[in-house]
């Protein structure tokens, strides 16, 4: 063997780990990269969801087992028919004669279930002609899920006959 046949080697036996470095640092790339346009195509049908249909999730969820007696019951604890009159307008909050079906009408295309915990959570995002901005604001942080559920079921109970 000559002795340019011995410094060979080491220089295969580099070239072979630099190679192999390579490839690996080429698929931790390529696994990179998949995994980002997976989460920017996640990202982008998520967002894709309009404030609307999250709404209606959540009206939904908060929905399931309510027991609208015990809303009835929670409107009166937390005051609400202070402004919010039934059979009289007090000048101050829509009355809430048949707000089970004119709730459908007021912020389409929310359902009259979602318009319902919108006015209640976000009151100042859709105001009724006529009428100020003067509910609290932060009622949704007042009442847990469960007690909001039960208020929309009541309020839906409130129907022409």
């Amino acid at each position: 063997m000559t002795s340019e046949n011995l410094s060979d080697k080491p220089k295969q036996k580099i070239s072979v780990a630099v190679l192999i470095s390579i490839v690996i640092l080429i698929v931790i790339t390529a696994i990179f990269l998949i995994e980002m346009v997976t989460a920017t195509n996640m990202a982008t049908q998520s967002a894709e969801a309009t404030p609307d249909q999250n709404i209606e999730a959540v009206v939904a969820a908060l929905l399931v087992d309510t027991d609208p007696a015990n809303g009835e019951a929670l409107m009166e604890r937390y005051g609400c028919a202070a402004c919010h009159v039934i059979g009289a307008d007090s000048g101050i909050a829509p009355h809430l004669d048949l707000i089970g079906d004119v709730a459908a009408t007021r912020h389409p295309p929310l359902s009259a279930a979602a318009y319902i915990y919108e006015s209640i959570t976000n009151p100042g995002a859709f105001v009724v002609e006529g009428y100020q901005n003067t509910m609290a604001a932060d009622f949704k942080s007042r009442v847990s899920e469960q007690e909001l559920g039960d208020i929309i079921a009541y309020l839906l109970t409130l129907r022409a006959q």
